[in-house]
């Protein structure tokens, strides 16, 4: 039983899989797509510094633990609210600034004057800018001890306001994790999904529309809970992947009973006439493979949208199924989970879903010499759909003609470089590649050494943060 779970959603059906040479096109369908992954031009940097001290009036000393809060807007429109705690010395330092208009002040210690100079600043940084900013603070209340005392080191009724670290950083994409180095042998290629490690700020869940054969299905996407998952299935919509996709099985994971899933995501039908024929169907091409992102918090309920893959937990590339009923217990078991990256976002939407398992039928199929248990035909059709179904009535399939959407609120995008190509190149891929634009390519050479990946990160704003890490080759 097991098995045939885990045949469900991995091609296992499909005895022979042939790489397409290329990749059918048709007119662009997705319009509101195109921005999210496109050539990136006035970047806006986020490497301003300001630093400063907060000092007593007339005097040198610093004070530590003092609130510092810089507040402001970016040029691109992002609000700002950044706070931090003087050190021991009564600095602060705030790197990654945006260009924008800010203002930084502080709040008065307990036990402490406010003072006559400044309590706040009114500041513009540009990119790249370097501003030294000090405030000023009064001495201590006369309830307390003279300021003499204190700065001697003479303690009398007051306890020094604890020090902070004295520094933050400013605009960062939200990380998901961090940038790890790694080692790799000489002459091998490697890749790493940038998707996994950080969003836009702005990230928010996306909805698109499943135009299909039963009707518009919205569905949710879950940018945030699975990043990696969701980042791969809009690379594949905006390459157009989808348009005129074939729903080529409709299956029951026991093998027998009521279709419980709906998977498409492997061929392209391509048909012509009126009314329309199927002529033959393409491959759609894949990228490399991604990480399973399986979470039980995002079980494989009724209406939910998964990636599909073989028993090979990082396998999944274009293939993904709805679940037409409930299959938390038997897609969801720990170690061998199938990752969920979207839900239907409404009844009329899940109704539509569901009408797939009334008005088709699974039956054997062939496709460009895949042999498929389950192809799902329109119940009743007459003539009957062969086995190979070219020749057919497209609305004797079941198809998804196009997907539609809004652009992402957040997206990101990369630019990657080496610090030495002879150790290791790194290579961002793209929408018609062999590797997604959110997938970079490290092919190590045949030298031993240590280069430093730097990865250039571009949000929906064209605001960008660098990370680095190592790639050592031996």
């Amino acid at each position: 039983m097991l098995n045939k779970f885990f045949k469900l959603l991995r091609g296992a059906e499909v005895k022979k899989n042939k790489k397409p040479s290329s990749l059918f096109s048709f007119r662009p369908e997705l319009e509101s797509f195109e921005e999210r992954i496109t050539p990136t031009t006035n970047i806006i940097y986020a490497n301003g510094l300001l630093t400063g001290s907060v000092i007593v009036d007339g005097g040198t000393k610093g004070v530590s633990g003092v609130n510092i809060g810089i507040t402001g807007e970016t040029t691109t429109g992002r609000s700002v609210n950044y706070s931090i705690v003087t050190n021991s010395n009564g600095n602060f330092s705030i790197d990654q600034l945006l260009p924008g208009s800010y203002t930084v002040n502080r709040s008065t210690p307990a036990g402490f004057l406010s003072g006559t100079t400044a309590t706040s600043a009114q500041l513009n940084i540009v990119e790249g800018q370097s501003i030294t900013q000090n405030l000023g603070l009064g001495g201590l209340t006369p309830a307390k001890v003279s300021l003499g005392l204190w700065a001697s080191g003479v303690n009398s009724g007051i306890t020094a306001p604890t020090a902070g670290s004295g520094t933050a950083t400013g605009f960062t994409m939200t990380q998901i994790k961090a940038f790890t180095d790694s080692t790799v042998a000489k002459n091998s290629t490697t890749y790493y999904n940038l998707a996994a490690f950080n969003l836009s700020p702005d990230t928010t869940d996306t909805t698109i529309t499943f135009n299909t054969s039963k009707g518009a299905i919205d569905v949710t996407l879950l940018d945030s809970a699975a990043p990696v998952s969701v980042t791969n299935f809009l690379s594949y919509a905006q390459n157009n992947a989808y348009t005129d996709d074939l729903f080529h099985r409709m299956a029951n994971l026991s093998g027998t009973g009521a279709s419980q899933i709906l998977q498409g995501g492997q061929f392209t039908t391509n048909s012509s006439g009126t009314p329309s024929t199927v002529t033959s169907f393409t491959n759609v091409a894949t990228y490399q493979p991604i990480a399973n992102e399986f979470d039980s918090s995002r079980p494989n309920a009724i209406g939910s949208l998964a990636m599909a893959r073989t028993s090979d937990l990082d396998s999944a590339t274009s293939q993904f199924y709805f679940n037409l009923t409930d299959n938390t217990s038997s897609l969801g078991q720990t170690g061998n989970g199938y990752a969920v990256f979207g839900n239907v976002a409404n009844s009329a939407s899940l109704t539509n879903l569901q009408s797939f398992a009334t008005s088709y039928t699974p039956q054997p199929g062939t496709i460009n010499g895949n042999v498929l248990a389950s192809l799902p035909v329109l119940t009743g059709a007459n003539p009957a759909v062969p086995n190979d179904p070219v020749g057919t009535a497209t609305t004797n399939l079941a198809i998804t003609n196009t997907i539609t959407g809004a652009t992402p609120t957040g997206f990101l995008n990369y630019l990657v470089s080496s610090s030495d190509p002879s150790i290791v190149t790194a290579t961002i891929g793209s929408l018609n590649g062999t590797f997604s634009p959110s997938q970079v390519q490290l092919v190590a050479g045949g030298n031993a050494g240590t280069a430093v990946i730097t990865v250039t990160l571009i949000d929906n704003r064209n605001e960008a943060t660098i990370k680095t890490f190592n790639v050592t080759v031996q």
